[in-house]
């Protein structure tokens, strides 16, 4: 290997801990840590996540919580992103074969239903019930980083297969949310997504 600049080797160090998918997973834990130290310590956690950030232009201003800008903005982009990784695997990729895609399409939809028959058999005749809808989302962020963090080293197809089911798992809960969980159903926002979706 040739001998670089000092400077040049500190950037390389740099990119490749950036791009160590272990590295980030240890940072997932270890803010998943100090999110729930911090929410259960006072109430500082719920000052942050409640205030309202944004911009005004003239006349226009646009503000949400931070928690919205999160829940709205970094949340759509993630899932932008693992879409497109699923879309790519589905075009050219691992699951571009029946076969092969519809092992991780079977498994999210029965990762949709056995969690709400669990819970409804748990919460039978209780108030709570109706809250089987909370039960059935995977989180997506957190599966794909313990499996960077303890999964097999170079397993590609595993994190295809997660993802693959990880997507699914989401439209089908978020779906869910949307028609049994509102006061008012969008019947065309919701054709738009789907349409999106083809």
């Amino acid at each position: 290997m040739p001998e670089y600049p000092r400077n040049l080797r500190r950037k390389v160090r740099v990119r490749r801990a950036l791009n160590n998918k272990t590295y980030a997973a240890f940072a997932l834990v270890a803010a998943t840590v100090a999110a729930l130290v911090w929410a259960n310590v006072g109430t500082s956690y719920d000052t942050v996540w409640g205030t309202e950030v944004g911009f005004t232009v003239g006349n226009f201003s646009f503000n949400l919580e931070f928690s919205d800008w999160v829940d709205e903005g970094l949340m759509a982009f993630f899932f932008l992103m693992v879409g497109l990784d699923v879309r790519r695997e589905l075009t050219l990729g691992e699951l571009r074969t029946r076969e092969r895609a519809i092992l991780p399409v079977v498994a999210a939809v029965g990762g949709l239903i056995v969690p709400a028959l669990i819970f409804l058999a748990v919460t039978h005749g209780e108030d709570y019930s109706s809250a089987w809808g909370s039960v059935i989302s995977t989180d997506t962020a957190f599966a794909l980083g313990m499996l960077a963090l303890i999964g097999p080293r170079n397993a590609p197809r595993l994190r295809i297969f997660l993802l693959a089911l990880a997507v699914v798992d989401d439209i089908g809960a978020l779906s869910v949310i949307a028609v049994f969980y509102t006061d008012e159903l969008n019947v065309g926002a919701l054709l738009l997504g789907l349409l999106g979706l083809v």
